[in-house]
């Protein structure tokens, strides 16, 4: 009954001053729960609610915005969970975040959906390793959390893979991207590559280069002429027609001491041309001359006729003699850059972790 007494009158006090101390006259917070006795002869310390996890759930209407920051000890795992509740899973200290009910160990404080990284191999604490599994393999708590997330059928797969926070048009546990790029001719810049072109330029078949014009000299002329005409066979020379000597009479050639015609003396034979008798010991005239055989005429120097304004044409081949270039115009030359192909890998420096989820126990 004393100690009934004692207790009823520090709280009574507490009332007084606004703040509750036990076993402590001069309180540091709101309550301030001092160790009765250090030596071990008692045990200290504070114990919170202890409920089921059913009958947690069964005052699901009483916990509201203002009952947040609550805590209790589970017992026991709830059954059949509510949206509430989903997370008592196991016995352990809970308290309520305003909306739900989350779980306080050793993994600190963890609200459904929350993500972490950790070198951990397997579930754990009710973290789920995010490896794309059914839902269904799930424990029944931890299905009603995923749900509870949007996720039907399988949860998230985030292996080989970072983390993106989402746009408005996007869905939690969507995948995209790719881990590697291959460059496309449209993602280069619009730039001239330089290089050396070494080789020679393709042979059309045989061919020569070919000069055509006409010479400079454009004014009135003249062309020297020198040298002798060729032989032409066996022919006669014709006084040319209407040729006529001084007396107006044809002109004839005159002969002597020749053999044609010859009276066995040396001397020409007469025909008696032109009405004439054989005379003047011999020597006689004809309208042509003998027949000489092949033979020549000299051209002695002499000019050509002048034939006024004219040009000479040119049409000649020239010949590979010497070095040369030939120009190339909008020729497109194909410049290898030695590359394969290869695609990129589109990833950053990595450490590789596993990513879990918190879906409760």
């Amino acid at each position: 009954m004393m100690k009934t007494k004692i207790i009823f009158a520090c709280f009574a006090s507490s009332f007084v001053g606004a703040q509750v101390g036990i076993n402590t006259s001069n309180p540091a917070a709101s309550l301030d729960v001092v160790a009765k006795r250090t030596n071990g002869s008692t045990s200290e310390g504070i114990i919170a609610p202890r409920l089921t996890g059913n009958q947690i759930k069964s005052a699901d209407a009483r916990y509201t915005a203002p009952q947040t920051g609550t805590f209790v000890y589970a017992m026991s795992a709830v059954s059949g969970p509510t949206a509430k509740t989903v997370n008592i899973t196991a016995p352990g200290y809970y308290y309520f975040d305003g909306r739900i009910w989350q779980k306080m160990g050793k993994d600190g404080s963890a609200f459904t959906g929350d993500i972490k990284h950790s070198a951990r191999a397997a579930d754990h604490g009710g973290w789920y390793l995010l490896n794309g599994r059914a839902i269904s393999t799930l424990p029944v708590a931890a299905r009603a959390a995923a749900a509870s997330l949007g996720f039907t059928g399988n949860i998230p797969n985030a292996t080989n893979r970072v983390l993106k926070t989402k746009t408005g048009a996007e869905t939690i546990g969507s995948v995209g991207g790719v881990n590697t790029i291959t460059i496309a001719r449209v993602n280069l810049p619009n730039v001239n590559f330089t290089g050396t072109l070494t080789g020679a330029m393709d042979l059309a078949g045989t061919h020569a280069h070919r000069t055509q014009g006409n010479a400079g000299n454009a004014g009135q002329h003249s062309h020297n002429v020198v040298g002798r005409t060729t032989a032409n066979g066996n022919h006669r020379h014709r006084p040319f027609e209407g040729a006529v000597s001084n007396n107006g009479r044809q002109t004839v050639f005159l002969f002597g001491n020749t053999h044609r015609l010859n009276n066995g003396l040396g001397n020409y034979e007469s025909t008696g041309h032109l009405g004439q008798p054989r005379a003047w010991n011999g020597i006689g005239i004809a309208e042509v001359t003998d027949l000489a055989g092949e033979h020549r005429h000299t051209l002695e120097s002499g000019t050509a006729q002048a034939t006024g304004i004219h040009n000479h044409a040119i049409n000649i081949l020239s010949t590979e003699n010497g070095n040369h270039r030939h120009s190339l115009t909008n020729i497109r030359a194909a410049v290898p850059t030695g590359g394969s192909g290869t695609a990129l890998d589109n990833r950053s420096a990595f450490l590789v972790v596993n990513t879990y989820i918190y879906l409760g126990q």
